[in-house]
């Protein structure tokens, strides 16, 4: 727990946009209650708080407003993650990994719907379409005028040869 923590303890923080682990260096305690807040008049009711200061290398981070029991906390405008416990972290990463995977394997659903789309607005927009006619005869221009390039090269390749 964030309050049974003391001067010299260690806390392992995770950096979640980088990914990496470091193990800090708790360099000050305080539990209190917190102080009244307007906007989260209910906040009070959730009991003491603990402040924390860690040392990572040469950075100082403070850490205020941990639950006191906690022994996780998160902070995404940060992007660190920290707990008491080093298993913790690990399925935080777990969970990390997985959300990852979970995107990438969604991939190919969402690259189908946005062609799908495509086509819709293709078929529904007379802009759209006409636009899509166009790349296509200029598809097929480039195509043909490809093939006659060849034509040429081979015949004049055959000319030369017959020289």
């Amino acid at each position: 727990m964030f309050q049974g923590l003391t001067q010299g303890s260690t806390i392992t923080v995770l950096y979640k946009n980088i990914p990496r682990v470091a193990d800090g260096r708790v360099i000050s305690v305080n539990t209190h209650m917190p102080t009244y807040n307007p906007q989260q008049p209910m906040a009070i009711m959730n009991g003491p708080v603990t402040d924390i200061t860690v040392q990572i290398g040469n950075e100082t981070i403070p850490f205020a407003g941990l639950p006191a029991n906690g022994v996780v906390a998160n902070f995404p405008e940060k992007g660190l993650f920290m707990a008491t416990e080093k298993s913790a972290v690990l399925r935080e990463i777990e969970a990390m990994a997985t959300a990852s995977k979970q995107v990438l394997e969604s991939v190919p659903a969402h690259q189908k719907m946005v062609k799908d789309c495509e086509a819709l607005l293709v078929e529904m927009s007379p802009e759209k379409k006409m636009e899509a006619q166009q790349m296509q005869e200029i598809t097929n221009l480039r195509g043909e005028l490809a093939e006659l390039k060849r034509l040429i090269l081979a015949s004049t390749g055959q000319n030369k040869k017959e020289e």
